[in-house]
């Protein structure tokens, strides 16, 4: 695997620009292209992305400099998979519609802007910058000022690393007959689009485009992108259309199934009569294929805010006007959701867990994302205590995490249990689905310790490296070990089992293949020089290491224990240089998931890491 530093990308790009020969482009042959703008050019016809700086900006480069993290951030967007609109666009979500002329003027109410946002609309049609280049300065002081204010933030992982300090953007040129300020006819059209590809060019997270102009239109600006999520839209200001009109406008939206989300803004009666009428005509139309964003404008048409589920656009005391009429800040939206909807009970559920921290992981990311339910500890002497009670049989319950010793006497109360939650043997997440037979509430099961240990692994390994050949060794023969090697298996690994009891090891044999190691002093060559992975469930007591002839620079030694935070089997491969993975990543990982599953949208990754990473690190 090719390491490549951005730092030195940066610092390598930027001396080629200052020297007056030309901005660079592919800047890493087949890794990508990026150009660097400094004296507001024109795009170079073969990059495909584009950053663009004042050459003070590149007077003082460090690792740490805005322009270093920018081109980091870029990369990283570049070589990520792109997430899911589900999530994205998820349930109790908001973007926040910034209206200010000038980005720099935000700067002092960018902190409270962030902390009820998790997006940042940049509204190009009202800005007072009009040249390409100084939109993208613009653009990316926007990117910096939010950077130390996005504790809800996703985490993007790529190639390049992890960061959990960048807040997606929401691109938009409006047009007038939209509700916007941007001239549409000919010409205005012309430089739209012109627009909405410089939005692709600068790796923006989320692209609004305005459907209506049909597929000669947009067609250009989806061939320029491949990473950014497409937003169909259509608004119809200042007339009431039927249900037919409003179905046919959704399908319009899904932009023959090039967009990746479907925005509808109505209008409605005087009265309010209608008002769930984008909502409802859009999800009847869309069938669930695409997430949907729909409401109706104006005063009349505030509560249809209140009904959208998903990345509701909102305003913020702290901005200039609203960008849109009848529109409502997050935790105005939020309070009269609870009337609707009353807060929900969450729980760790186990036997003696005085000192977990599940509740603190799990209430300190919903506190962050602004939900106003609770999770809670369940410690019961017996499971039935638990599911007999009000807790779990109550209309309050929005689910629960498993713990030892419940994870495999839960299932029978489920009316699912997920495929690798049943190949693992344990359900450590249940999830409670709406909907089921006769509007009855439906428990599904999952396992997600699996997900954390497969997603720390999987970043660690080269992208779409073959480890067909290489052996990945669980130690170990409890529940952790059969997550582990459901982990070995899915990522095609050989597996090797070894334990210090052997006659355990069968029934993991069984399960997902491999072969049951006698002696790890006595495993053959090819298995030594192709060990990959080891993962250790064993107790940070039992202090296990490895025989001395097994260790190298590139492996990679997973411990599950998450206190202490050096165990003596991680102290060894620290000394020998190997690839070090611990039970506080694992730990916060498979959290992560959790809150994916019970909350329908993306988790603020950044908080919930430094939670456990605090209660860890000695």
């Amino acid at each position: 695997m090719r390491i490549i530093t951005p730092f030195l990308i940066l610092a390598l790009a930027s001396a080629f620009c200052i020297t007056g020969q030309h901005p660079v482009a592919d800047l890493l042959t087949g890794y990508t292209n990026i150009q660097i703008n400094i004296n507001d050019q024109p795009p170079l016809p073969h990059t495909s992305y584009e950053l663009a700086f004042l050459k003070s900006d590149l007077q003082d480069l460090t690792p740490s400099s805005s322009a270093t993290w920018l081109l980091k951030r870029l990369l990283s967007f570049i070589t990520s998979t792109p997430p899911s609109p589900n999530l994205t666009f998820g349930l109790n979500t908001f973007f926040t519609s910034l209206t200010s002329p000038t980005i720099s003027s935000l700067s002092s109410s960018l902190p409270s802007i962030c902390s009820d946002s998790d997006a940042l609309e940049f509204r190009v049609d009202l800005l007072s910058s009009s040249s390409r280049f100084d939109l993208l300065l613009e653009l990316q002081s926007l990117r910096v000022l939010s950077r130390f204010n996005s504790e809800r933030s996703p985490v993007v992982k790529s190639e390049i690393g992890v960061m959990t300090d960048v807040m997606p953007i929401v691109y938009t040129v409006r047009t007038r007959n939209q509700a916007g300020t941007f001239m549409d006819d000919v010409k205005g059209v012309r430089e739209m689009k012109e627009l909405l590809v410089l939005g692709v060019r600068s790796g923006v997270e989320v692209l609004d485009v305005e459907a209506v102009w049909g597929e000669e239109f947009w067609g250009d600006v989806l061939d320029a992108n491949s990473k950014s999520l497409i937003l169909g839209s259509h608004h119809v200001p200042h007339k009431v259309i039927t249900d037919e009109e409003a179905k046919n406008w959704a399908k319009v939206c899904e932009m023959e199934g090039r967009a990746d989300a479907v925005k509808v803004i109505l209008s409605c009666e005087e009265g309010g009569e209608g008002v769930d009428q984008a909502l409802r005509c859009c999800e009847e139309q869309v069938k669930g294929r695409l997430p949907v964003v729909a409401m109706c404008l104006g005063e009349v048409g505030s509560y249809s805010r209140v009904l959208n589920k998903r990345m509701t656009p909102v305003t913020h005391p702290a901005l200039p006007f609203v960008a849109a009429p009848g529109q409502l800040s997050a935790k105005e939206i939020m309070k009269k959701r609870v009337e609707i909807q009353p807060p929900r009970n969450y729980f760790i559920l186990g036997r003696n867990i005085p000192y977990t921290l599940s509740p603190a992981l799990h209430g300190r990311a919903i506190s962050v994302t602004g939900l106003p339910d609770k999770y809670l500890k369940a410690d019961v002497e017996t499971l039935e205590e638990f599911v007999e009670s009000d807790l779990f049989k109550g209309a309050a319950f929005g689910g629960t995490s498993v713990t030892i010793p419940y994870k495999q006497d839960i299932m029978k109360y489920l009316d699912e249990v997920k495929d690798e939650a049943m190949e693992i043997g344990a359900v450590n997440t249940v999830v409670v689905e709406e909907g089921g037979e006769g509007g009855q509430r439906r428990l599904v099961g999952y396992n997600t310790d699996w997900v954390g240990i497969f997603n720390p692994i999987q970043q660690r390994l080269g992208k779409g490296e073959d480890v067909g050949s290489e052996y990945y060794l669980v130690v170990g023969a409890g529940g952790a070990a059969r997550a582990a090697a459901y982990v070995g298996k899915k990522l095609g690994f050989k597996l090797l089992f070894w334990n210090r009891t052997p006659g355990k090891l069968a029934d993991l044999v069984e399960s997902f293949g491999g072969e049951i190691v006698d002696s790890l002093e006595g495993i053959s060559e090819e298995q030594r020089e192709k060990l990959r992975v080891v993962y250790s469930s064993l107790p940070a007591g039992a202090e296990f290491v490895l025989p001395e002839e097994l260790l190298k620079e590139d492996l990679i030694m997973f411990d599950a224990n998450y206190k202490p935070f050096n165990t003596k089997f991680l102290e060894q491969g620290q000394k020998s240089g190997c690839v070090l993975i611990r039970g506080s990543e694992m730990f916060y990982e498979q959290g992560i998931r959790q809150f994916e599953l019970w909350f329908g949208r993306r988790a603020p990754y950044g908080e919930m890491k430094k939670l456990v990473m605090d209660a860890c690190v000695e």
